[in-house]
């Protein structure tokens, strides 16, 4: 079962194109960025992610930043040609994208990498873990899992160290999909991590549930483990430095699991079967 979901994560040809910025709005430096992108969300799928050249305009002859970003996307809505990306302000790339507005243009490369699996072709339960900016791609995968598995259960579980950090739960709650809250300090939900009602829910079901998770390393290891214990298929989106994001820098590389080697975030996943990879290494 687990080859077969596998297989049907989709990898899309790629393209470059100049998104218009529809709207940006943030809050604890954490940022919103809405844009037009017609073809890339014609072709994206949950999951993937789009390379972003954080200066504004076609004529621009800045080099700094040099490189451009990689963001997981948040919503997808082709029939409008728009794509939502959700991301925190942390150095020079994201302070100058944070301060573009409205009409102007970014270049973006995407969807790029393998997306989650077709919700459809999966069984039993699935359930989508999030924590931190861990949550953006998740929305877009409940978006999915509601509009091609409607008769399939569907749940979430989003953590963050607090209710600031929980960048993308609205957007998952439009979806319809239920979610739990979990934060470090009890400042929204309940008080603790994701393992503890993801742990609840395996114990009941076990293999019944599917799993896919995205967030710091730390919490992806902790889920892989919980899903191996229970026999449940986890699927992991990681996160790595991706300079190119089509696997020329091998700047993204993650081990493989059990055999020497590498794979390449950018290519391979970035969504890969759990007991593929080698986390925290």
């Amino acid at each position: 079962m687990t080859a077969t979901l596998k297989a049907s994560r989709t990898k899309a040809a790629w393209v470059q194109e100049w998104a218009e910025v529809v709207a940006q709005t943030g809050d604890h430096d954490v940022y919103k960025l809405t844009l037009r992108a017609p073809e890339i969300a014609r072709r994206a799928v949950a999951g993937q992610f789009v390379e972003v050249r954080p200066v504004a305009g076609r004529g621009s002859a800045a080099v700094d930043p040099l490189l451009r970003r990689p963001f997981s996307i948040c919503e997808i809505r082709p029939d409008e040609g728009i794509i939502t990306l959700i991301y925190r302000v942390v150095g020079r790339g994201t302070a100058v994208m944070a301060s573009v507005t409205a009409g102007q243009e970014l270049n973006v490369m995407g969807p790029l990498g393998h997306s989650f699996p077709d919700p459809a072709t999966g069984r039993g339960m699935l359930v989508l873990v999030g924590g931190g900016l861990g949550i953006p791609p998740m929305v877009a995968a409940a978006a999915r899992a509601r509009a091609e598995a409607p008769d399939r259960c569907v749940t979430a579980i989003l953590g963050a160290r607090h209710v600031g950090f929980l960048a993308g739960a609205e957007e998952l709650a439009a979806t319809g999909v239920p979610a739990a809250i979990m934060t470090d300090d009890g400042s929204a939900g309940h008080q603790g991590f994701v393992t503890a009602p993801l742990k609840e829910l395996l114990d009941a079901a076990g293999a019944g549930c599917e799993v896919w998770a995205c967030g710091p390393e730390g919490m992806l290891m902790a889920v892989k483990e919980l899903c191996r214990a229970a026999g449940a298929p986890c699927f992991v989106s990681v996160e790595r430095h991706m300079a190119c994001g089509f696997g020329a820098c091998i700047g993204c590389t993650v081990p493989k699991s059990g055999e020497p080697g590498f794979w390449k975030a950018c290519q391979d996943g970035p969504v890969f079967l759990a007991e593929e990879v080698e986390l925290g290494g």
